[in-house]
């Protein structure tokens, strides 16, 4: 009778590495059920609101690798936020605190009413030696005359003319190089309160000077 050999080895390795296989399944099923069944406890846990309690108070979002998750820890944050300030309005007495008012020259300034006593013999001594009392009470009208500097042209011409006619007791004379040291004593012989000066820059009058005549004395 002829007889085979079996080699007992082989049989025994590929029963063991079947074993193994099927024993390193069952252990990833067990990894992965076990790693779902912790991510779906902890958004249970965000979703509740308990998302504070996961992680220590130094945490940031930002160590927080997946994007999805990062962006809803960030708005799980924002919203409790917002309700610790919706407490806080809650809680104070009045919406708002009041507003400083600004300090301003006009609501810093002390109202002072100053009265004058018209029986006063200071006041009536005043009044009565006052150098404008004439001019205030109506009693002298005032001469304006109107000059130019030399040889003035056109546009300063016309000036003149206009100012002569909106002022009252007005006179224009035209200067043909005579100075204004010998314009004014005649000015004083006159009767002339006021003398106007214009002059002209670049064919435009660009200056006028007015000067009181009262205390001038004619030569």
């Amino acid at each position: 009778m002829d007889f085979t050999e079996v080699p007992v080895t082989s049989e025994r390795k590929s029963k063991k590495k079947k074993n193994k296989k099927a024993g390193n399944k069952r252990m990833s099923e067990a990894e992965n059920g076990e790693s779902a069944g912790v991510e779906k406890k902890s958004e249970e846990k965000m979703e509740n609101g308990e998302s504070s309690a996961a992680f220590p108070p130094t945490f940031s979002v930002s160590e927080i690798k997946n994007k999805q998750r990062r962006h809803m820890m960030f708005m799980k944050l924002k919203q409790e936020k917002r309700k610790v300030k919706r407490t806080y309005r809650s809680d104070r007495e009045s919406p708002a605190p009041p507003k400083e008012v600004p300090k301003t020259i006009e609501n810093q300034r002390v109202f002072d009413e100053t009265t004058v006593d018209l029986e006063d013999e200071e006041i009536a001594f005043d009044e009565g030696t006052d150098e404008f009392s004439a001019y205030f009470n109506r009693l002298t009208n005032p001469q304006v005359l109107i000059t130019t500097s030399d040889r003035p042209r056109g546009k300063t011409v016309r000036f003149c003319e206009q100012l002569a006619s909106v002022i009252p007791n007005a006179h224009v004379y035209y200067r043909r190089g005579l100075a204004l040291k010998k314009i004014i004593p005649q000015c004083v012989a006159r009767n002339f309160t006021y003398l106007m000066v214009i002059n002209e820059d670049r064919l435009v009058p660009s200056i006028l000077k007015n000067v009181n005549m009262r205390g001038q004395k004619a030569n």
